[in-house]
């Protein structure tokens, strides 16, 4: 009887819930906008950046809901309010294996929707080019005054030489001196040409603004019926889940693991942010951990998984200024670069490269017809002391290594315990389980590797 009038209550409550939405959505009237980005110097997506990795789109969709940009789009509009306010009606979103961001806003009525969706496109293109436009400035002023310098310091050494005899012994330095000032002046003119030649378009409008249509739940009656449907489906899955057995190990709340060992650092919601305060406590704590190994930090789900937090956790300490290299063993190239290293086909210097301001990457020797490394057999090379050695020698070059390992109970993940200097476990509340957890921790005691931590992640 019981579930029956819940059962009742539910689908009274869906259908209120469905129509009352649907109301809601009738006086809520969206446009569309969509933007192609070309790489631009100055900019998070720029030429120098990676093809295959979307976190700079990412970043794009960001600053386009920066308050510069909706500062800047309520005047072109002359719409009072505040920024803030401008923001909580727009969306962006990054279609993948795109290079496109999908703009949508709101406003309260058509005509409104429109002119925001289709100014929110402009502005931003706009907002690119003059960042593109001032980060060639800056560096064509440092190359040109650079280039007068060397100038000025090569006249001198010709006065010199025009002052000695020439057979005067001190003729010889100086000349070498001229020679050197000469070349130096041609790579910096050399610079000063390509920088002065880079392209300034920052994209396109590929699809101008245009209102959405409301679709067909957006009358009450059918968005009722559906809103009542859903809410049966949902009472009776509740009544079969709990009619089950639940399983008393998996992990329902961070909390429930204050006496696992690790300190809980807190939870977090996927998309996981840099500037999310657990993500900062997290950087905090990595930084208090002593060793007198060099500072090599793992972090990976107690089984095979991808680490939610790793972006925002490299992130993080290059925003604090710390130099970090991020290495993320879930990627092939930097399972190619690895294997380079630990086999000792290359030097750090060969698979490391700048990824912005802190932060490097790796990136693979590139050989013809040399195939990638087998992940599956990666794990062997991982447990070598060659492993541990290649992430030492890294970690010269920065103040830390993070590594983004497939899962400590992986075999890539198990032997970057015993290689790190101390480990954060990600935890997935509602998956995890916490004999997993323990394993982990125990095979860390073993190694003497420190678990500096338990990050929750709700995704």
């Amino acid at each position: 009887m019981g579930a029956a009038v819940a059962a009742v209550l539910a689908v009274v409550l869906g259908a209120g819930a469905g129509a009352t939405w649907a109301r809601h959505r009738d006086q809520q009237h969206t446009a569309t906008a969509v933007i192609m980005l070309a790489p631009s110097e100055g900019n998070a997506y720029s030429p120098g950046g990676r093809g295959d990795d979307l976190v700079n789109l990412e970043t794009e969709a960001q600053v386009l809901q920066s308050d510069a940009v909706a500062r800047a789009v309520l005047a072109t509009l002359k719409e009072s309010g505040t920024p803030a306010d401008l923001l909580a009606a727009i969306q962006v979103e990054v279609p993948p294996n795109t290079q496109l961001l999908d703009i949508t806003a709101r406003g309260p009525d058509d005509a409104t929707a429109l002119a925001r969706a289709s100014a929110f496109a402009k502005v931003y293109l706009d907002y690119r080019k003059s960042r593109t436009v001032a980060a060639i400035t800056d560096r064509t002023s440092r190359l040109e005054a650079l280039v007068k310098l060397r100038e000025n310091e090569r006249n001198a050494t010709v006065k010199k030489l025009d002052l000695l005899g020439s057979g005067d012994p001190r003729r010889g330095p100086l000349d070498q001196q001229a020679q050197e000032l000469i070349v130096q002046i041609s790579s910096l003119r050399a610079q000063l040409a390509a920088v002065q030649a880079v392209g300034l378009d920052p994209g396109q409008v590929v699809t101008p603004g245009q209102v959405t249509a409301p679709g067909p739940w957006a009358d009450p009656l059918r968005a009722g019926l559906l809103g009542g449907s859903l809410a049966l489906l949902l009472t009776l899955s509740v009544v079969v889940v709990r009619s089950g057995r639940t399983a008393p190990d998996v992990v329902r709340r961070l909390e429930d693991l204050a006496d696992a060992g690790p300190t809980p650092l807190g939870v977090l919601r996927a998309p996981v942010r840099a500037d999310s305060d657990v993500i900062a406590h997290a950087r905090s704590v990595v930084l208090a951990a002593g060793s007198d190994r060099p500072p090599v930090v793992t972090v990976a789900p107690p089984v095979r998984d991808k680490a939610l937090t790793f972006a925002a956790l490299v992130e993080s300490f290059a925003r604090a200024r710390y130099e970090v290299v991020g290495v993320d063993l879930t990627r092939p190239d930097d399972l190619a670069a690895m294997a380079s290293l630990v086999l000792q086909e290359a030097v750090v210097d060969d698979v490391l490269v700048e990824d912005g301001h802190f932060r490097s990457r790796l990136r693979p020797l590139v050989k013809d017809g040399v195939p990638a490394p087998d992940p599956a057999s990666f794990g062997d090379l991982a447990a070598s002391a060659e492993m541990a050695r290649s992430l030492a020698e890294l970690a010269k070059h920065a103040d830390l290594v993070l590594v983004r390992a497939p899962g400590f109970g992986t075999a890539v993940g198990r032997a970057l315990l015993g290689a790190s200097t101390a480990v954060l476990v990600e935890v997935r509340t509602g998956r995890c389980r916490r004999s997993d957890i323990d394993e982990v921790v125990a095979a860390a005691s073993r190694t003497g590797t420190q678990v500096v931590g338990l990050l929750g992640v709700d995704a």
